[in-house]
């Protein structure tokens, strides 16, 4: 945010909106200045006015101008004229505590929780007895140490927005690991390395020669090697050592010593204690990243003697980890080698970057489906699947009567005509034919588009082979095709085998799970009981917790696997029935609909919804809703077959329904 409010991505002469936020930070800093200089200290972002004078925890007030574009780039008035400042506050305290080694927050409380009125030596576990300087109190700012500050903001900000994004949030990470010490000593030790970690993941690692390796590595590897062949030895080190090369270890390891500078062990060592010599800081290094992979793989605890008892000293020695960084050491390693990364990172402005999206504040979320698939300016090859599952998202609201109409897309299926054509047999090709296919389905005619009837006639052969686009349009017109068993399972088996990939086509849950239990059932009535249950679990893990499939499902499941599932007596032998006690309805799994009163065909729903406008016409009153609900029998006798349903007079021809098995033949979405 510190970046963005220095205005070097705002488009040049467009005017601005500025905002001036003011606010208090707490901090163990004082600021003492004589009379000519008294006033506020200016920074490149920002200017602070000390509050009070010294004290254990002063105050100083931060005054930050947010600046916004007045105009966005289609020349409408911007309605964000600035944001709540938060971020942009916290930024800048952020830096000033990396900078000054000191507390600077905006939370009072966390401020008195790491900062004694007085050092107290009699709490060794205290966050200002593990860090030198950071929380002692009553420490006063030098006029070099503010410049030192403006310095490295400079730098900072003049960053390529990557390397800005990088750099901050390294030195969040080190602000924070030092604020949480006292919570968990090696979680903070964990994010030091972290931080650093976190910058070196572009950093060249040369290859490392036999010597440096690991002596425990390199013993057993020359035992194995004994009595073998010069070459074929020279060749096993040479792999070995490439694999070592590539490791996420040695590139932290070389990423921080190659910004150790000269500095670190003269006038900056000047005030340690036991500061880290040459000879042991790679070593060292290397167990700060291998303490850092313990606690994160085994949650595994530096012993106490590693930070308790060290005197706020760089180094420690442990009988068992020998000469290691504590946690003052490893934050001033931090502290020098991000400066470093600072001062070395390439400069200047990124045009790629987008600073309207990456302002705080902002929660992207995706629309309800209704409200974007009408737009035709967006759909393509790339898109089409995404339409496709929006579109049966909102005929299947539509069907269940939980939306009151289906969102027009004549615009998309101009789009489709114009672009099917030329698309070679494919996936894409398949999606948007689908599409064409169900709307003038379930639609009136009246919203159907010119030459429809010719369009389906030359392209809907492409929804006769096997595919979950194909399944997905015959459930819901009540017309499963006759594929055969092999196909169906082949079908099931690959959509599993994808949906543990990502980029499978998006299909609502329910559709999912509705292939996976008619392959179970296909399956059960060639007697193949096992390979039955684990398409049914299939089909329950992709919609889970689903009432009506937990139900179907126990009767494929022994009755000792299930207790209390509903298992019978006939499970005793067996330990599953010999005959479905229920089909499952998968045109009512679909559409989400429990009770048989409220199912209905497609053809039904059709004709009794058959345009957004007549939706909203046919709204009644809850009671003449009431008076129209009839007995399931009732239900049952008003069911028509498709070819009932085709002579309707509010029912068009059904050119989109893929090549199907007559329901008398079994084939149907009850399976």
């Amino acid at each position: 945010m510190l970046q963005i409010a220095n205005k070097v991505y705002f488009r040049h002469g467009v005017p601005l909106n500025s905002t001036v936020h003011r606010t208090v930070l707490y901090t163990n800093r004082s600021f003492l200045r004589d009379y000519p200089d008294y006033g506020p200290i200016s920074l490149p972002v920002g200017e602070l006015a000390p509050s009070t004078g010294t004290a254990p925890i002063s105050t100083v007030t931060v005054s930050i101008t947010d600046h916004m574009e007045a105009v966005r780039p289609d020349g409408q008035q911007e309605i964000l004229i600035a944001t709540d400042g938060q971020d942009l506050v916290d930024d800048l305290a952020f830096v000033l505590s990396f900078a000054l080694n000191a507390t600077f927050s905006r939370d009072h409380d966390l401020v008195h929780r790491l900062v004694p009125d007085q050092l107290d030596n009699r709490r060794r576990s205290a966050p200002s007895n593990l860090f030198r300087g950071t929380f002692d109190p009553r420490i006063v700012v030098k006029e070099d140490e503010l410049d030192d500050v403006r310095a490295l903001m400079s730098q900072l900000l003049a960053l390529q927005r990557p390397h800005f994004e990088a750099a901050m949030k390294a030195i969040r990470r080190v602000v924070r690991a030092r604020q949480r010490v006292v919570e968990d000593p090696t979680t903070a030790y964990t994010d030091l390395v972290a931080a650093l970690e976190s910058l070196a993941k572009d950093e060249p690692v040369p290859a490392p020669s036999w010597s440096q390796l690991d002596g425990a590595k390199r013993k057993l590897i020359d035992a194995a090697l004994e009595g073998a062949e010069p070459e074929r030895s020279g060749r096993v080190r040479n792999a070995v050592m490439a694999a070592e090369h590539l490791g996420l270890k040695s590139r932290f390891t070389q990423f921080v010593l190659n910004r150790v500078s000269p500095a670190y062990f003269r006038h900056e060592a000047a005030d340690a204690l036991r500061p880290i010599r040459r000879p042991d800081l790679e070593r060292a290094v290397k167990l700060a990243y291998d303490i850092r992979s313990r606690n994160v793989h085994t949650l595994w605890d530096m012993p106490p003697e590693a930070w308790v008892l060290n005197d706020r000293a760089d180094t420690v020695s442990h009988s068992d980890l020998g000469t290691m960084l504590s946690l003052e050491g490893l934050a001033r390693l931090a502290r020098h080698v991000i400066r470093a990364y600072i001062n070395g990172a390439p400069t200047g402005v990124d045009t790629s970057f987008d600073w309207r999206a990456n302002l705080p504040g902002i929660v992207r979320i995706q629309l309800a489906p209704q409200y974007w698939i009408h737009n035709d300016a967006g759909f393509d090859h790339k898109s089409a699947a995404n339409y496709f599952r929006g579109f049966i998202e909102n005929i299947v609201e539509t069907l269940a009567k939980r939306e009151k109409s289906a969102a027009d897309m004549r615009k998309v299926l101009a789009r489709i005509e114009a672009l099917v054509p030329g698309t070679a047999g494919s996936d894409p090709k398949t999606i948007m034919v689908a599409i064409y296919a169900l709307w003038h389905q379930f639609l009136d005619q009246t919203h159907h588009r010119p030459g429809a009837e010719a369009f389906l006639g030359r392209h809907r052969h492409v929804l006769e082979a096997p595919s979950m686009t194909a399944f997905v349009v015959s459930l819901l017109l009540n017309q499963i095709p006759d594929w055969s068993t092999e196909q169906w399972e082949s079908l099931a088996t690959q959509r599993a085998a994808d949906r543990q990939r990502r980029g499978a086509q998006p299909i609502p849950a329910a559709f999912d799970a509705a292939l996976q239990a008619f392959v179970a059932e296909k399956v059960w009535t060639d007697r193949r009981v096992d390979e039955a249950a684990a398409y049914a679990a299939r089909a329950v893990e992709e919609l889970p917790g689903n009432q009506q499939l937990l139900c179907w499902e126990s009767r494929f499941v022994p009755a000792t696997d299930s207790p209390g599932s509903g298992a019978t007596e006939s499970d005793s032998d067996t330990g599953r029935t010999d005959e479905p006690a229920e089909v499952l309805d998968l045109l009512s799994l679909v559409l989400g609909i429990s009770t048989q009163a409220e199912q209905s065909s497609p053809e039904d729903a059709q004709a009794e919804q058959s345009s957004p406008e007549d939706a909203q016409a046919e709204q009644s009153s809850p009671e003449d809703a009431q008076a129209e609900q009839s007995s399931p029998e009732d239900a049952q006798a008003e069911q028509s077959s498709p070819e009932d349903s085709a002579g309707r007079e509010t029912a068009p021809d059904s050119p989109a329904a893929p090549v199907a098995g007559d329901p008398s033949d079994g084939a149907s979405a009850s399976a």
